[in-house]
């Protein structure tokens, strides 16, 4: 499984786990998020953190400042916790109060690897966390090449996720039908046909001019315009070969200009859909194979794990739709770590868990999306990893039928 098919997977935990906390809405300024740069110092940050401990004192509520300053508290007791030790890119906190009962509290904490080198540094203290600088990093890297094209102007493109954005717009000196005096019907067409294919020429060369050098970022490529136009455009081959290869389709479309590439992007959802579900396609497809000659393949949560923690998966084959989390907690009596998987969220309440070993209250360390746990576990073991979505029924029965969780083995025992 190559390292591009994991990026993608982590684009998707890291998509689903910001819309999981821009979901978090506290009831006064109780929600904290700290960015902390690889390489920022740890005396500075632990320093302002005790600080903020003192300034909070000031805070009027009883119950906000409690909330503000356990927050606080379990920020530091986390950092304590991985010795400050940051991921490359960075790592940013979030932790309150995000209980939706008034007076009561619920204080838990997520962190957020995130995919691109973190140069923001913040501390900030309001009722919801801050997101912004994580959602610029969830731009994709990789989009759609769009062209529109008539014999009297061609409009360029690229489609990243649901937005596009126009390279270029250019018209033509192709003559109309009405032709100059003394013209010969044979002559004005000849001049015709020739003012056409050097614009055609043109504008391969502006849209190979724009793609080529960013060709390993995209993802395919469509054509649009009226007529037959479109279709001689292609005949002529003017764009570059490797480009070709990356045509996804050639769709009817009504104008050339801004608003034919945005007929373009509407009328591509259903090719575009198609194409992300036949990566899916393939993959259940060969899962679901290999489950049926009981060949180098296994499912459910707990079979799965087993073979990760013995570097036996392949690819793991997950569903962006499990809702588990998961839990790093340790005991303060008997300084016991564990994971603990609370596969319906609703039963988790941080009181209540406890040491397995010594039935003692433990500090819950850290809180992450299952999708999140078994990505970290698959890198740790250098398998692939496939994100299924559940908007095909194929990636459905792979939720329900399997529990969302499979993956293709290296090798069976």
């Amino acid at each position: 499984m190559s390292e591009k098919s994991n990026y993608n997977a982590e684009m998707a935990v890291f998509k689903k786990k910001l819309k999981q906390l821009a979901n978090y809405k506290g009831r006064h300024t109780e929600l904290i998020t700290l960015y902390v740069p690889f390489g920022t110092d740890r005396g500075t940050v632990m320093n302002q953190l005790s600080e903020e401990i003192n300034q909070s004192s000031n805070i009027k509520s009883p119950t906000t400042r409690k909330n503000v300053q356990g927050a606080l508290r379990k920020i530091i007791v986390f950092l304590k916790k991985i010795n400050f030790k940051l991921p490359a890119n960075g790592i940013v906190v979030f932790s309150g109060n995000v209980s939706e009962i008034e007076g009561r509290s619920n204080i838990r904490l997520f962190t957020v690897q995130p995919l691109k080198e973190l140069k923001t540094k913040l501390y900030w203290c309001d009722s919801e966390f801050h997101l912004t600088p994580l959602k610029d990093m969830a731009v994709p890297n990789e989009f759609y090449a769009l062209m529109t094209i008539d014999k009297n102007e061609a409009t360029i493109a690229q489609l990243s996720g649901k937005n596009y954005e126009i390279l270029g717009h250019f018209t033509s000196t192709v003559p109309g039908k009405t032709r100059a005096g003394g013209q010969s019907s044979q002559r004005f067409e000849r001049l015709r046909e020739e003012a056409m294919q050097d614009f055609f020429k043109r504008a391969g060369s502006k849209f190979n001019g724009y793609f080529l050098p960013n060709i390993d970022k995209i993802k395919g490529l469509i054509v649009g315009g009226p007529g037959m136009t479109k279709q001689y455009f292609m005949d002529k081959k003017v764009i570059h070969h490797e480009l070709a290869k990356r045509i996804l389709g050639v769709l009817d479309t009504s104008y050339t200009d801004e608003g034919g590439i945005r007929e373009l992007v509407q009328k591509s959802e259903d090719l575009l859909k198609d194409t992300e579900m036949m990566r899916e396609k393939v993959t259940l497809d060969n899962f679901l194979g290999e489950v049926a000659k009981d060949g180098v393949a296994t499912y459910g949560s707990n079979e799965v794990e087993k073979a990760m923690d013995e570097g036996r998966v392949k690819t793991l084959i997950i569903s962006e739709d499990i809702p588990w989390i998961v839990i790093k907690k340790l005991c303060g009596h008997c300084d016991k770590e564990e994971i603990e998987i609370f596969k319906n969220p609703d039963d988790y309440e941080e009181s209540k868990v406890s040491c397995s070993e010594c039935k003692s209250k433990v500090e819950v360390m850290e809180e992450v999306d299952y999708l999140d746990y078994m990505l970290e576990k698959a890198n740790d073991t250098g398998a692939g990893v496939r994100v299924i979505s559940t908007e095909t029924s194929q990636g459905q029965q792979f939720l329900e039928g399997f529990g969302g969780v499979g993956a293709i083995l290296r090798y069976k025992i």
